[in-house]
């Protein structure tokens, strides 16, 4: 039975499912933004030039101060599958840092957690089977807690005040605590259960890059490998997956003193992990591309890190299928403010963003409340 637990996941197909969402049943699980609250606010197109966020570790070269930042995210999501329809609801912490300035170095380092992927469901199917001639209701139900973060250092260097490099280690780890379950509708039968804890480890490295091209314009760029992770099964090595080669490019635009624009394009090789996922008896995995587009609009030029307004939009695939043949994608549309105060040594930020994902028969839409919370003592 344990040697069949990842390979059940995979294979089965949502029929009842409470968890954060229907997409991560599969493979790794749902994607995690690795984003700051502002740059959400966006719909994430400011995420290569903003220093509070993990994407890009070029970006670092915008902090000025020591900072640290802490981020809180609430879901609300309705899922709709072929059995039916759920409202679901969580809370995450998808996003800790602490960055600033190496003195008299033109250098900055940072430490940062994101979450790279989620996997919290649970999934259930009701079959009827035949025992000595005689038909018995079974409910075959599989659950699973955790996921994977990303643990990443990184340093940034600025040169000439126009060109930004930056390189970032990061560490992938995590667990899943599976849980297979067997209950019988006949009460003469004996229900069973079977656990299992699934670890994750591997080591990743970004580069990037950011080129100011006078007062107004900038481009950013940013190149990542992933490697691969090992997976364990209880402590023992049980197999490995490829992981995907990220490749992305931004644009800055400052149109007025009062308004900023940028917007960007991510593509990962997923592909990478198809015969992987293939091997452990499930869908597979597809290589995706991500754009988004936003802007922020300064209220007071006097005041400017006051309540400025924030508007974005992304398109996202999702890197693996519930069902063959079929690519699941999600469309988000946002929008949020914030405030510095204590002569700008605190900070809030605010975002909601209402998303809709889907696949075939399998959808759902719903509501991501973020608060980002900043400190530069």
């Amino acid at each position: 039975m344990q040697r069949l637990l990842p390979s059940l996941l995979c294979l089965l197909v949502p029929s009842i499912l409470l968890g954060q969402s229907q997409f991560g049943v599969r493979g790794l699980g749902y994607p995690g933004r690795e984003v700051s609250t502002r740059a959400l606010a966006s719909g994430g197109a400011f995420a290569l030039f903003d220093p509070e966020s993990s994407v890009n570790p070029a970006s670092l070269g915008g902090v000025k101060n020591l900072t640290a930042v802490f981020t809180i995210q609430h879901n609300s999501t309705t899922q709709e599958n072929p059995e039916g329809t759920a409202s679901l609801k969580d809370t995450r912490f998808p996003q800790v840092m602490v960055v600033g300035p190496v003195r008299q170095t033109g250098a900055n380092m940072g430490v940062s957690y994101s979450n790279y992927f989620s996997r919290d469901f649970s999934v259930a199917t009701v079959n009827n089977v035949d025992i000595r001639g005689v038909p018995v209701v079974t409910t075959d139900s599989f659950s699973s807690q955790g996921g994977l973060s990303d643990l990443r250092l990184a340093a940034s260097f600025t040169r000439h005040n126009r060109w930004v490099f930056g390189g970032g280690f990061h560490v992938l780890t995590g667990s899943n605590r599976l849980q297979s379950r067997l209950v019988f509708g006949d009460s003469t039968y004996s229900s069973s259960r079977q656990r299992s804890e699934v670890s994750y480890a591997g080591i990743g490295l970004s580069l990037g890059l950011i080129r100011q091209f006078g007062p107004q314009f900038a481009l950013g760029l940013m190149a990542r490998s992933d490697g691969h992770l090992n997976v364990d099964r209880d402590s023992l090595r049980v197999s490995q997956i490829d992981l995907p080669y990220s490749f992305a490019l931004g644009l800055h635009w400052v149109a007025s003193r009062k308004l900023d624009v940028a917007s960007h394009a991510i593509y990962r090789t997923w592909s990478a992990a198809n015969s992987d996922v293939l091997a452990q008896g499930g869908v597979g995995a597809e290589n995706t591309l991500e754009l988004a587009a936003g802007a922020e609009l300064t209220t007071s030029i006097k005041s400017p890190y006051l309540w400025p307004l924030r508007l974005g939009g992304r398109y996202a695939q999702l890197p693996f299928p519930l069902t063959p043949g079929i690519q699941p994608h999600e469309v988000g549309v946002s929008g949020g403010s914030g405030m510095r105060f204590a002569q700008q040594r605190g900070g809030v930020d605010l975002t909601l963003e209402y998303v809709w994902r889907s696949e075939g028969a399998y959808s759902e839409h719903g509501l991501v409340g973020t608060i980002g919370i900043s400190v530069r003592p």
